[in-house]
């Protein structure tokens, strides 16, 4: 027998169609223009390359900066997302399982971070970082980077730790097992979804990083990916733009990646917490 299809399913596939099209365009568009040349895409910029060369990929990783600029960035995103994971995971821990006199405060102290728009700090920053000589420094680039990066993340490991029942806890102390074991060997194994997903998610902000990169660097052998991509503007504004898209095609890679093979656990990490608050 065949079966009668929907008109309500037909809307919606074309729903869905429509959305992966308009989403998957500027990707396969921007692939398609790195591997085209400058006047091509003066002459052209929205047709189909007429030839693929690989001028535009040699001239960014070896005549330009960008390999320095990548590696700036894989250095600034290693460090502050091992210390969001570390810190976030150990503060919820402390709130959610050791419940001291004050951890509903200072879970409401992070919750607030959630509200304050990392804009109205830049000229605070700024005026502090003079001081303390933290302009130009990866440092000073990934200590806001961090602070705006725990909110969320104790959220979610709160909401997370709070699955886990007491009577796990309960046994391991019983057994001989202090706090900072009980959270090394116990407790942060258990957590391995859910930081996957704050590693993900946090992976977005800091390797895309613009506006605290460009007001607290300056220094060329300290930029990162996000700021390097100005080397391909000359001096009197014309862009490289061949190389400009090899450039972005290089840069957007590690989060195309990060999220192919990490999808269904941000998923799983995502809804786990999802039923508690």
């Amino acid at each position: 027998m065949k079966r009668s299809i929907r008109p309500a399913r037909v809307v919606f596939y074309i729903i869905i169609a429509v959305f992966v099209v308009t989403h998957l365009y500027p990707i396969f568009w921007m692939l398609f223009s790195s591997f085209r040349s400058s006047l091509e895409l003066a002459a052209h910029p929205f047709s189909m390359p007429e030839s693929f060369v690989l001028d535009n990929y040699y001239r960014v990783l070896f005549e330009s900066n960008m390999p320095r600029y990548l590696a700036n960035s894989a250095i600034v995103a290693v460090i502050s997302l091992t210390a969001i994971v570390f810190i976030s995971s150990m503060v919820s821990f402390a709130i959610s399982k050791l419940r001291f006199r004050f951890s509903k405060t200072v879970f409401s102290y992070f919750i607030i971070g959630l509200t304050i728009p990392y804009q109205v700090t830049l000229i605070p920053l700024f005026i502090r970082y003079t001081k303390t000589g933290l302009l130009n420094t990866h440092l000073g680039l990934m200590l806001p980077l961090i602070a705006f990066s725990l909110p969320v993340s104790v959220l979610l490991f709160v909401n997370f730790y709070k699955l886990i029942p007491d009577e796990i806890s309960e046994a391991a102390i019983m057994d001989g097992c202090g706090p900072y074991r009980l959270y090394s060997t116990i407790i942060l194994p258990l957590s391995a979804n859910t930081i996957i997903t704050v590693v993900s998610m946090n992976f977005l902000f800091v390797w895309n990083d613009y506006v605290f990169s460009l007001i607290f660097i300056s220094d060329t052998s300290l930029k990162t990916i996000s700021l390097g991509l100005q080397d391909f503007i000359g001096s009197h504004g014309l862009t490289d733009w061949g190389a400009t898209y090899a450039a972005i095609c290089i840069g957007t890679l590690p989060t195309l990646i990060m999220y192919l093979f990490l999808n269904k656990r941000v998923v799983v990490g995502m809804t786990m917490g999802a039923v508690k608050s």
